[in-house]
């Protein structure tokens, strides 16, 4: 195949992926003038350019309700160009059927591929095609493709044997009461404001009034205990110790950082013990919704959302959001939205949280909401062993 003839779709993934599997010489991108925004265009140009796809692009517009004059463009880009295939992938129901007469009439052949599974169908006069190279997305491309960027593309943790241990031993303090472990982490991250070593990693500071009706003895004993920070004098007006390393004091001062690495952890073994099913994993996905990445996060006004923890199986991409406690309508939406705009309508949701709502009403109204939004939820994580919760979440994403 040199050309490839492409319906052009407002799911990008449909756009690209015959590109992607057989790489041609030449696409050329057939529909509506009013689908083939600009943004949509320079998208797609950018991710094959990621993907190091050279082929020529280009674009052709039709009218949405003139039959005639659609079979008449089909016939004259069949006419100019070499070697011509149809792929049925996306678009809109007249090309289609234009398509359909002008590969019957002219042999030209028409497939179309399962988003899904990534299998090639084939549709009509297919015996020349040949089987395709199945490529994978990035996480990387995946939003490039669908207008973002990411901001943060390398993960900054070194998930080594060691720390693994840490952050399990971390998640078995946390889980026993996940909402006195959100406030201990605003408490550490407040001592650190007053009182931080940011060489040697040790704080030290008197406890004021607010901090000891918040500071929980039991879980920073059991801190100590288990060797994540170490020198502990926790005596009534003063505390001081040393965290453990720098990875282990961004998993302390951060609520929700030791719920996502168990996550991710989780999630990296599922893929090793399936065939490596996952092409990337990440943790802490830093999106931009335009894709131009203006400065700083902390002084930029882009909008952006982090992706508590991104994998791509294949074509796929799976958004996994973790809620140390109660679940919001807010938190739906938010999932819903990210997930939408950088995956397209074939992603997959999954939602992790210690409980949904304590109030009967409240809960009920966001499992409807989830399932409306085709969102699944595994709700008590925290009263999960190891493999419950490692089983749970491979049920959700593979």
């Amino acid at each position: 195949m040199k050309t490839l003839i492409e319906l052009f779709d407002n799911c990008q993934l449909k756009n690209v992926i015959a590109g992607l599997n057989f790489k041609p010489e030449k696409i050329i991108f057939v529909g509506f003038k009013q689908n083939m925004r600009p943004q949509l265009l320079n998208s797609l140009e950018k991710f094959f350019n990621m993907k190091n796809i050279k082929a020529d692009i280009k674009y052709e517009y039709v009218s949405r309700y003139d039959y005639s004059s659609i079979v008449e463009r089909l016939n004259n880009i069949i006419d100019k160009n070499e070697d011509c295939c149809f792929d049925l992938t996306g678009g809109r129901e007249l090309v289609l059927v234009a398509m359909g007469e002008v590969s019957a009439t002219r042999k030209i052949p028409m497939f179309q591929f399962d988003l899904k599974t990534g299998e090639l169908i084939h549709v009509n006069n297919c015996s020349s095609i040949p089987l395709p190279k199945k490529e994978n997305i990035s996480i990387e491309e995946c939003v490039t493709l669908n207008g973002g960027a990411v901001v943060n593309p390398k993960t900054d943790w070194d998930m080594n044997e060691e720390f693994c241990k840490d952050i399990y031993s971390m998640w078995n303090i946390c889980k026993k009461n996940p909402n006195a472990w959100n406030n201990n982490s605003s408490v550490l991250a407040s001592l650190e404001k007053r009182a931080f070593n940011d060489m040697s990693l040790s704080v030290g500071s008197k406890i004021k009034e607010r901090d000891s009706r918040e500071i929980d003895n039991s879980i920073i004993q059991s801190l100590a205990d288990c060797g994540v920070i170490k020198e502990l004098r926790l005596q009534k007006e003063y505390i001081s110790f040393r965290y453990k390393n720098e990875q282990v004091r961004k998993c302390l001062v951060k609520s929700g950082n030791v719920l996502e690495l168990v996550a991710y952890m989780l999630t990296r073994e599922i893929s090793a013990e399936n065939n490596n099913c996952y092409n990337d994993i990440k943790v802490g996905v830093m999106v931009d919704w335009d894709g131009i990445v203006n400065g700083d996060i902390r002084t930029s006004r882009d909008t952006r959302n982090e992706v508590d923890v991104f994998l791509m199986r294949g074509h796929t991409p799976i958004f996994v959001s973790c809620k140390n406690g109660a679940v919001t309508k807010e938190a739906l939406y938010e999932l819903e939205s990210v997930a939408e705009k950088f995956g397209g309508s074939f992603s997959r949701k999954v939602l992790l949280t210690t409980y949904i709502n304590r109030n009967y009403s409240a809960r009920n109204f966001i499992i409807q909401r989830a399932k409306d939004m085709k969102i699944e939820i595994i709700e008590g994580i925290d009263k999960m062993d190891r493999e419950e919760f490692k089983n749970a979440l491979a049920q959700r994403v593979r």
